[in-house]
């Protein structure tokens, strides 16, 4: 297994859209595998957030598929975690679904798509700018 760590440039975006949905983030993710043949996975390398106002880190799991077709990344990850959100300024998602490398995929297509499935209550676009933690996106991408 070869270990390929992704990071965001400080001037580089990623796509994203935030999602509201009651299922926990195994079994959206599965949903996810089974409706759209995706190949989502679970990262055993969190994404490791500092704390504010503490010299304490926060983990945050997350679930990760590469399109080896397209050369596309995709994250998902819960919001809540540990009784913490990951993404403060949008408290209203309970998961946010990360494009990264996007070339051929319209974002707005899989939010017509996404919004479809009984899993979904609501999809919004965003991007990776959107959160005061952008600069912290570091995934840890596991790639066999």
């Amino acid at each position: 297994m070869v270990k390929l760590r992704i990071e965001v440039e400080a001037d580089e975006c990623m796509e994203a859209i935030g999602i509201s949905s009651s299922y926990s983030d195994y079994r959206l993710a599965w949903t996810f595998n089974n409706v759209f043949n995706w190949q989502f996975f679970f990262s055993e390398v969190p994404l490791v957030i500092p704390a504010k106002k503490s010299t304490e880190s926060r983990s945050y799991y997350y679930y990760q598929y590469l399109d080896e077709m397209e050369k596309m990344h995709l994250f998902l990850v819960k919001n809540k975690q540990g009784g913490k959100a990951l993404f403060e300024d949008y408290p209203q998602f309970d998961f946010v679904l990360f494009f990264k490398n996007n070339l051929s995929f319209d974002v707005n297509q899989w939010l017509i798509l996404l919004r479809e499935l009984d899993a979904v209550f609501a999809a919004y676009r965003c991007s990776s700018n959107d959160f005061s933690i952008a600069s912290l996106l570091h995934f840890e991408s596991n790639h066999e």
